[in-house]
């Protein structure tokens, strides 16, 4: 059985409130443009009197995205509503989309001075001819401008927000302007998003169908061109299966104050929070028991939403049901934070303020703790009270039993360890077990770096950009055998053994200036006992280095393997750089334990650490060194 969330009271720190439904342009695609939105939701906007009661009355809320059915810079109270939020700490987005074709001088300098954090421009095109085909009635020019307005306020305030993004819907008519839009995000100070058109969503008709496939499918670094070819690769919905998760971490509000539970439903709701109260509607019967369906636990039923949804009715077809991994682990500062991250101290004193608390938390514990045992010598009050870092990694082993249990899931992440070191600012590990033919997420790319070393099983590595000896777009990757992830490289994998594939990650990256591209580590793979077969048989301690050079987060990222035969040892010493030893054959011992095959062991900086090989035979193991 599928591990699903449990029934637990929610009192959502993030909440989606439209911020208007009235839309000037006509999109073949949409609901609102056909009027279909308006004929259940109605026609209108969120009213200044209504946004202050809903914030009075909900001190937990302290993250609103306004924009879903509409356009939100048609909203007249618009201005106020942005620094009525402002006084009180709440954090306010415009990140699912605006059209961005009117924007009055005064509500632009608003977006700046009241620190809206992040809004998503819907941009169809490069130029007015192509744009206007899909955003009938919009002008092109006028958008442009409108977004270098926002840029001149930000210049004026010196502010990072709003952050922009321009979206393109990817349809046969723009696909030829992708790498013009592409350019002129960049130019504009904006991130860029290409996204598959949505049409089959709501079943209207499939609006100018994508013609170069190829060319799209890289694009995305999805490899498809269409939602249903994603579908039929990956096994869910493009995006809106995560939309179900809302009824969780982010419930979707009309503009008068009645709850559509996600972003997708506007044929239904569960009852109006400016009457009821959000908390009890959204742990209300109907909700609950939607959400009891979303999990699988509870039957269709006439009267909620869901039960005529698309996406639930794929859900409930293909068994692919939320479960408590999409929705756990999710979190949102509270106002007291975006107070002193708006007001006194700024993002980074802000973050550097809450990790100097926590270690004070973590001090006074220890130290009421080590009072009540009586525990008072010099070496544990030492340790207490040093001012290293919380969050810094121990010098530490993880012994682990290959194969994991997924515990009935698909995915499953078992964390070993996430932390800072002196040359790292973020470094984490951890070991998943992935069932056969199952993805853990689309193709994607991020900026840390990673390692990835299969335990058992076997892989496919999915890479849009890969073409290479092994193939094109996909490699086959074995027990003993890793790859290196640089910084912004598409990737994803999908199990193709017919048992699950266990698989060992590092991912990390540092605060360090990025140092010249030349020369860095591409993306890689590398077989281990390939290296590990020219020491075979030789007494004491050997090496072999796989690869080493400098990547952009790191100085040099070296990684060798060594062969330690029975009896043999090196003496106790310090490395002024990270070390992370992946154990594959036979028994080592370190830090007064012996640690067998597959087990971690992770040497920070500056700690000392020998090594020994105390059984019958070589120890065989692949180390790792995180050099800044």
């Amino acid at each position: 059985m599928i591990s699903t969330p449990q029934e637990q009271i929610i009192n959502p720190r993030f909440v989606r409130l439209d911020a208007s439904t009235i839309c000037q342009l006509k999109c073949p695609s949409c609901p609102t443009a056909t009027g279909a939105t308006g004929k259940k939701l109605g026609v209108g906007y969120l009213k200044f009197e209504d946004f202050k009661k809903f914030i009075r009355h909900n001190p937990q809320v302290a993250h609103i995205e306004l924009s879903n059915w509409g356009e939100v810079f048609l909203n007249k109270d618009l201005k106020k509503i942005l620094a009525y939020a402002y006084r009180h700490n709440v954090c306010l987005y415009i990140a699912n989309g605006t059209n961005l074709n009117y924007l009055p001088d005064d509500v632009a300098e608003a977006l700046v001075k009241y620190k809206l954090r992040r809004m998503m421009c819907s941009i169809d095109g490069a130029s007015q001819e192509t744009y206007v085909q899909y955003r009938i009635k919009g002008n092109f020019d006028q958008v442009v401008e409108n977004i270098k307005k926002i840029n001149r306020w930000k210049a004026k305030y010196k502010s990072p927000y709003p952050q922009l993004k321009w979206q393109l819907v990817a349809f046969g008519h723009n696909e030829h302007e992708i790498y013009k839009a592409k350019e002129m995000a960049h130019s504009l100070g904006m991130s860029f998003f290409l996204k598959l058109s949505w049409a089959d969503l709501y079943g209207l008709p499939d609006f100018s169908p994508v013609k170069n496939r190829e060319l799209v499918g890289k694009e995305t670094g999805l490899g498809v061109a269409s939602r249903k070819d994603y579908l039929s690769k990956y096994g869910n919905d493009y995006v809106e299966h995560t939309c179900c998760w809302d009824l969780w971490i982010a419930p979707q509000i009309n503009y008068d104050g009645r709850m559509l539970g996600c972003p997708i439903n506007y044929w239904g709701d569960y009852g109006n929070v400016l009457e009821g109260g959000l908390s009890k509607i959204v742990n209300g019967e109907k909700m609950r028991y939607a959400r009891g369906m979303l999990t699988g636990k509870r039957e269709a039923k006439e009267g909620i939403p869901c039960t005529t949804c698309t996406v639930y009715q794929r859900i409930k077809k293909e068994q692919t049901w939320v479960t408590d991994q999409d929705v756990r682990n999710t979190y949102h500062s509270g106002r007291r934070y975006i107070m002193f991250e708006n007001k006194i101290l700024g993002e980074e004193g802000t973050k550097r303020l809450a990790d100097f608390i926590s270690g004070g938390r973590r001090i006074f514990w220890q130290a009421r703790t080590a009072i009540k045992q009586r525990r008072f010598d010099l070496r544990r009050l030492t340790e207490i009270f040093s001012p290293e870092d919380p969050r810094a990694l121990p010098n530490q082993g993880y012994p682990l039993s290959i194969p994991l249990s997924s515990e009935e899931e698909k995915w499953k992440p078992y964390f070993l360890f996430h932390g800072l070191t002196k040359g790292v600012e973020d470094l984490s590990c951890h070991v998943s077990v992935l069932v056969p033919g199952h993805s853990p997420h689309p193709p994607h790319a991020h900026k840390e770096e990673e390692i990835l070393m299969m335990l058992s099983g076997e892989a496919d590595l999915l890479l849009p950009l890969y073409n290479g000896p092994e193939g094109q777009g996909r490699i086959r990757l074995k027990p003993g055998e890793f790859v290196f992830y640089p910084s912004g490289y598409l990737h994803t994998l999908q199990t193709a053994s017919e048992s699950p594939a266990n698989y060992l990650m590092f991912r990390w990256h540092a605060r360090n200036s990025e140092p010249d591209t030349h020369g860095q580590l591409a993306f890689g793979k590398h077989k281990i006992y390939d290296s590990l077969s020219t020491n075979e048989g030789k007494q004491g301690f050997h090496t072999a280095t796989l690869f080493e050079g400098p990547t952009k987060w790191l100085s040099r990222l070296q990684c060798h393997s060594s062969v330690l035969s029975p009896g043999a040892s090196y003496a106790a010493h310090t490395d002024p750089y990270d070390v992370a030893i992946i154990v594959l054959e036979g028994e080592v011992e370190t830090l007064k334990r012996r640690f067998g095959p597959h087990s971690v062991i992770f040497h920070p900086a500056g700690k000392r650490h020998g090594f020994s090989n105390p059984g019958k035979i070589a120890a065989k193991y692949v180390v790792f060194e995180f050099q800044n």
